[in-house]
């Protein structure tokens, strides 16, 4: 069996296709841990919703903190970056589609999830995929659930106890984003200018003291991003 790839940023992104994890089995990779500024790492949720859901962890599974993948974006340390794409394709199927979080401009651990996950597709030669995270968009491959699949979906969420508030959130603002996920091919070119909205957040919390500094896009982001590229084996 060929396994596609899920890469996501965070544990918990994989509860938005929970219906296609059913379906194809992916091996799920995840770069940080969850844990963000204070929170304990919530990677065994994640664990056990792959379990439930016929997929496999792999190689890549909370392998650093947030605040250290943080830290390593604030100081250009493509490193872990590349090392988990390494990691990523060695354990791949050669062709494997790979499927990761979008670039939105949300949140840069999102967006280079991207990158990582371009990576890996050229090394294995595999499709690139992606799917809505924060955005809603009505394209691509629709999967509708069915009534026993989407009572799945709910019982998962449900046990997700970290996520519990963002899902009512979600619920609150779109009560059909459950019955249905969203596949869409990945397209993002990185171009020299962008302001995401990370930065606009990011300068929030840094004014708030939460954060020493923010993360920007032309400084931070886009390098790392163009260098995971330059890394592929040629």
């Amino acid at each position: 069996m060929t396994r596609p790839l899920l890469i996501v940023a965070h544990p918990g992104h994989e509860l938005r296709l929970f219906a296609w994890m059913e379906r194809e089995r992916p091996l799920l990779c995840i770069l940080t841990d969850g844990s963000g500024s204070i929170a304990p790492a919530r990677t065994q949720y994640s664990a056990a919703l792959a379990k439930g859901c016929g997929a496999a962890p792999g190689p890549v599974f909370g392998a650093m903190p947030d605040r250290a993948w943080y830290a390593a974006i604030l100081h250009g340390d493509v490193a872990p970056f590349i090392a988990a794409a390494d990691a990523i394709a060695a354990a791949a199927t050669p062709g494997a589609s790979v499927i990761a979080d979008p670039v939105e401009g949300y949140n840069p651990m999102h967006d280079l999830a991207a990158a990582v996950a371009d990576a890996v597709a050229v090394r294995i030669g595999g499709a690139r995929l992606t799917y809505p995270l924060m955005a809603p968009r009505r394209s691509g491959e629709v999967l509708r659930l069915d009534a026993g699949t989407l009572a799945r979906k709910r019982v998962a969420i449900a046990a997700y106890a970290p996520l519990a508030e963002e899902a009512e959130a979600l619920l609150r603002a779109d009560p059909a984003a459950l019955a249905e996920e969203h596949i869409l091919p990945a397209r993002f070119a990185w171009p020299e200018v962008s302001v995401p909205e990370y930065e606009r957040i990011g300068a929030e919390r840094a004014a708030r003291g939460v954060y020493g500094r923010t993360i920007r896009y032309a400084e931070h982001v886009r390098p790392l991003a163009l260098a995971l590229r330059e890394a592929v084996p040629a």
